[in-house]
């Protein structure tokens, strides 16, 4: 429809007699040229007859229902020759010859108004991408590309997605290499790869939190859209989907978004920051892990952090004296060197609130890393998750963290464990195939891999060779804590000791903070005496065709009911095999091991089921 309040009805007669009609943007010049003609009439005349052509265009336009072959602004025939036309992107498709194109594009510029179709009639606006495929010449086109005011960006007609405009050429040279067909999903994050560098980035992807996952699909499908809608908007829209339980396609999710034109029409919801009490969305607020639940924005997050650790304060909730964990100090929004700063701070800080209460720690052993967290049962064995170094150890031994064994059994254990890889295990085998042939796999096996075998049985070698050394150096200088059972040493002074350090200060290390007096602790008492040769593994009788069956005990190995030795990794949740598998699948696991610079698992040998049951920790 005409903008009634500035075309009015009018004609003029031609110079041939025939009527033509005229039109123009805008009145407000004595004359203008007509964009559906070629001739210059005068405002006061102008108006008078727009209407009355506006009528017979539409008359025309309606009989021939958007007639491809004519001109949409002045009704000239359409040269089949593409370089001589040009269709406009709206939903229409209206097609215009090139002279229009030029006349009504350049009373945009003249005006300095946003190029649109056609003034008035359609006011579907274009954007940059549509402006640079307009038949006109560079200079016009730079012009018009400064009064673009839409964000839409085109469509790549080989992925489907919308990609960011900078350039014409750029856009025809992504779509000229673009290859859907090379792209794949990562199976974490879901988000698309080139096949040459989805190795590369699930190595990556598998290491990172389920939330930076969410983050890297937001971000992916935000960079894919037409419209600029922001990741709080997309991540309300998922949350949607999710809501009504729809499965999530990147595809379908970028269709539906351009679907809504350039208005999201959703309400995002936000939440006040406690501090500076602005409204932000969701992402963009931090949930401490406090009782009350303080919200910030993680611009009142930082600056908090950075005001507690410049007056040498512990980092705590701004609201409350809620001190604040590892991973909640990961989540700011900081260069990593600042973030860096604020963990050692953190750990100096809370290092220093321990000693100073004579409180329980748990220190991480690797000397390089400074990690140190409060030991809320400073007397009980469990797992610990260095948060700064990813280092896992026993919270009483410091050591490679041991399943369902006391720190005390494991040197036994790997004691046996580097007696049989090294001695009993080729001795058994021999001897059981030569009783049943059914055996001979087994030996065969262990023929074939002795050089795997033997690579193996050295790093067991070096392990216990300095497991030897360490108790020894033990019972010559260390005693027991009577409150944890830690070993510990005397450096020197009084008898007054504290268990974790000097009782003066200094030397931190693991302990559960207790005094006591050294003269009166227990000695340590070495767990390896004597040699490995003698110190063999209570294996079953070979005379003994009866093979014992440990019932309810799945093999990892042949998924079967564990019969003969059973073989229990202590340093891996569960992990079982029986004794026709463990020869293979035992090194197996100490490839994967050496693969990713990790130490040696040991494997406990269960022969009496009475005796031992699996406990799950």
């Amino acid at each position: 429809e005409l903008n009634s309040e500035t075309i009015i009805d009018g004609t003029k007669d031609s110079s041939d007699g025939q009527k033509s009609t005229t039109c123009s943007i805008s009145s407000l010049q004595k004359t203008k040229p007509c964009t559906r003609g070629s001739k210059n009439i005068s405002a006061s005349e102008y108006g008078g007859h727009m209407n009355t052509h506006h009528n017979q265009s539409s008359s025309q336009q309606s009989t021939t229902h958007y007639n491809r072959h004519i001109c949409f602004s002045c009704a000239s025939p359409l040269s089949p020759d593409s370089t001589l036309s040009h269709i406009m992107p709206c939903q229409s498709h209206h097609k215009f010859c090139v002279n229009c194109i030029h006349n009504l594009m350049a009373e945009h510029i003249e005006l300095k108004t946003a190029p649109c179709c056609c003034v008035n009639i359609c006011d579907q606006q274009l954007s940059k991408y549509d402006v640079s495929c307009l038949p006109l010449e560079p200079d016009m086109i730079a012009h018009l590309l400064e009064l673009v005011t839409t964000e839409e960006c085109p469509q790549c007609p080989q992925c489907l997605f919308y990609i960011k405009f900078e350039t014409l050429r750029k856009f025809e040279g992504h779509v000229t290499y673009c290859r859907p067909d090379d792209m794949v999903p990562c199976e974490y994050c879901c988000c698309l790869y080139r096949s040459r560098q989805l190795d590369e980035h699930s190595r990556y992807c598998r290491n990172i939190s389920e939330q930076q996952r969410q983050q890297a699909f937001i971000d992916f499908i935000v960079s894919k859209l037409k419209y600029p809608f922001t990741p709080a908007q997309v991540r309300h829209y998922i949350e949607r989907k999710n809501r009504n339980r729809q499965a999530l396609d990147l595809h379908k999710i970028v269709d539906d978004l351009a679907n809504f034109g350039s208005t999201f029409p959703y309400k995002v919801p936000t939440f006040n920051c406690g501090v500076c009490l602005e409204s932000y969305p969701y992402q963009d607020i931090f949930v401490f892990g406090c009782k009350d639940s303080h919200k910030l924005c993680y611009g009142c997050f930082e600056e908090s952090c950075t005001v507690k650790m410049n007056s040498g304060e512990i980092l705590k909730c701004a609201l409350c004296d809620y001190q604040l964990e590892h991973g909640e100090i990961n989540q700011l929004r900081v260069a990593r060197e600042q973030k860096k700063k604020f963990h050692e701070h953190q750990i100096e800080k809370t290092f220093s609130n321990f000693i100073n209460n004579a409180r329980g720690i748990i220190k991480c052993p690797n000397r390089e890393c400074k990690w140190v967290v409060e030991a809320r049962h400073p007397n009980a064995q469990f797992r610990v998750v260095c948060h700064a170094c990813a280092n896992e150890f026993c919270s009483i031994c410091n050591q490679q963290y041991h399943y369902r064994t006391t720190c005390q059994e494991v040197t036994q254990i790997t004691q046996q464990w580097f007696v049989w890889c090294t001695t009993e295990r080729g001795n058994y085998w021999r001897v059981r195939a030569q009783q049943d042939a059914s055996y001979r796999a087994q030996l065969d096996d262990y023929e074939r891999q002795k050089v795997a075998n033997n690579r193996r049985n050295e790093e067991l070698r070096r392990r216990y060779n300095d497991l030897k050394a360490d108790e020894e150096f033990k019972a010559q200088n260390c005693r027991l804590c009577p409150h944890c059972k830690r070993v510990v040493q005397h450096m020197g002074g009084c008898s007054s000791m504290i268990c974790g350090q000097n009782f003066h200060g200094g030397d931190q290390q693991s302990g559960c903070g207790q005094t006591f007096n050294w003269d009166n602790a227990q000695r340590y008492v070495p767990i390896i005496s004597a040699g490995p040769e003698q110190n063999k593994n209570d294996l079953p009788r070979i005379e003994n065709k009866h093979k014992v069956v440990h019932e309810g005990i799945r093999c990892n190995g042949c998924h079967k009911d564990v019969e003969g030795i059973r073989f229990d990794c202590i340093h891996c949740p569960s992990l079982t095999y029986c004794e026709k598998c463990e020869q293979r699948c035992t090194l197996t696991h100490s490839e994967e091991l050496r693969k990713h610079n990790q130490q040696q698992h040991v494997f406990r040998l269960i022969t009496t089921p009475e005796r031992y049951r699996r406990k799950r920790q």
